[in-house]
């Protein structure tokens, strides 16, 4: 579980949550019901505070108390560990000197009243605080308020298979029915409709927003490209190669649409009017380009799930490669993040990496094993959200590579694309033939 205690406006405020299971972060243990953890987010202490003490006091046992290091005006972050559930006393003392020079006699400048709540595993909780400093004898009230714990909505399609997800235009996404052989629209209200791909069996994949507003896909099983209006109206063009296995796709700065070809080893570049196509081979031998994005550097990126390696290419066909450093990882999603990197999964390795436009890559290994990540994008909220196919779970990482879990309801979901909606929620196409939503 997990408890958040914020200091603002030079007073002593906390806001807490106790989190359980998938909840917590990279400090805690997952699924431990008797040992609570806290991850303290100080952003704005007193100008005079160096130290902050917390008391976490059980009913029964003993006290845990924890010294804090702030700097004033700073944001500071830390974690306690090994915490009880259950009925506890918090208290909370700021001393003016660093922790290292506070002993049992020294005297706090700022304190706080003693406050009893009850820690549940999954279960947030709000605090109000009174604090005074000690040499004022003044007292300020202070409330907060948890924010309300993120809400998963699941709405069946009613086609078949669900695979990847994009944002529309308005006030909707739209999304590739694979085995139904659909592309389908779902309003942020959760009303669907289908619109049937005129190629049988087409295998559509990815999609994309393309710069003519309307909606791009690629049809894996016929080696096609398909382009759906906003009114639903679809055409499909051929490839050169029909067994070319087009997968990802993406909208280029150039306006153009890119795709990866699985099979024949190439990134293709499509203008929206149909009468330019290029095909530029990936340097490496079977390298198996799969998916693709643009990056912050106006480059086309892609994975390479045989070759190991995350590639570059320019919009002139230059390319670059580098190499994951996990050996058969299986990149796999692929997406610019808010940072100005590029992040994406590694399939087999259970791990989300950024890459930067260098090349320099850095790994993070995701608290839930073999969850098989695979779609990944950038969120509303400055973090990056994946899907965790094998588990069920929407996985969230930050830019420093902390994570969060959160477990979608129906079991065997199959959570595969991942796109943020213009409610500015995190919507995911499932397998199972749902489409998921969650709002942080």
């Amino acid at each position: 579980m997990r408890m958040r205690a914020t200091m603002a406006l030079g007073l002593l405020c906390g806001t807490f949550a106790a989190c359980g299971g998938k909840g917590a972060g990279t400090g805690s243990s997952a699924g431990d019901d008797d040992v609570s953890s806290i991850t303290l987010d100080l952003t704005s202490t007193p100008l005079d505070a160096r130290c902050v003490v917390f008391t976490v006091t059980p009913a029964m046992g003993a006290a845990v108390v924890t010294q804090i290091d702030v700097s004033p005006g700073m944001a500071s972050v830390a974690d306690l560990s090994g915490l009880p559930t259950g009925n506890v006393t918090l208290t909370e003392q700021v001393f003016t000197q660093a922790c290292a020079m506070v002993t049992a006699m020294t005297a706090p400048t700022w304190v706080s009243d003693p406050v009893s709540l009850t820690l549940t595993a999954g279960m947030p909780v709000s605090v109000s605080l009174t604090v005074h400093r000690v040499d004022a004898g003044g007292q300020v009230m202070v409330t907060t308020n948890f924010p309300t714990p993120p809400t998963i909505t699941e709405f069946p399609t009613g086609g078949g298979s669900n695979f990847s997800i994009v944002a529309g235009t308005d006030s909707d996404l739209w999304f590739t029915d694979n085995t139904g052989n659909n592309i389908g629209r779902i309003t942020t209200a959760g009303v669907v409709t289908l619109f049937p791909i005129p190629t049988a069996a087409s295998g559509a994949t990815d999609i994309t927003l393309g710069p003519d507003g309307n909606f791009w896909f690629t049809e894996r099983n016929v080696g096609k490209i398909g382009r759906a209006t906003p009114a639903g109206s679809i055409i499909d063009v051929q490839l050169p190669t029909a067994t070319s296995l087009p997968t990802g796709i993406t909208t280029g700065r150039d306006g153009a649409i890119w795709f990866a070809e699985t099979a024949t080893n190439v990134v293709a570049r499509l203008a929206v009017n149909f009468n330019a196509f290029t095909e530029f081979a990936v340097p490496t031998a079977n390298a198996q380009p799969f998916r693709i994005t643009v990056g912050p550097d106006n480059n086309i990126w892609f994975t390479e799930q045989a070759a190991n390696q995350i590639g570059r290419v320019t919009t002139t066909g230059v390319f670059a490669e580098f190499a994951v450093p996990t050996a058969a990882s299986q990149p796999d999603g692929i997406t610019a993040g808010p940072d100005g990197n590029i992040w994406f999964t590694e399939f087999a390795a259970n791990r989300v990496a950024r890459c930067s436009t260098g090349g320099n890559i850095a790994e993070f290994t995701i608290p839930t094993a073999n969850s098989f990540p695979i779609q990944i994008t950038a969120g509303p909220d400055g973090a990056v959200w994946f899907t965790e196919e094998n588990t069920g779970v929407i996985g969230r990482v930050s830019t420093a590579g902390a994570f969060t879990e959160f477990t979608i309801p129906t079991n065997s979901a199959l959570p595969d694309g991942i796109a943020t909606g213009p409610d500015g929620a995190l919507w995911w196409a499932e397998k199972i033939g749902n489409i998921g939503r969650l709002h942080p």
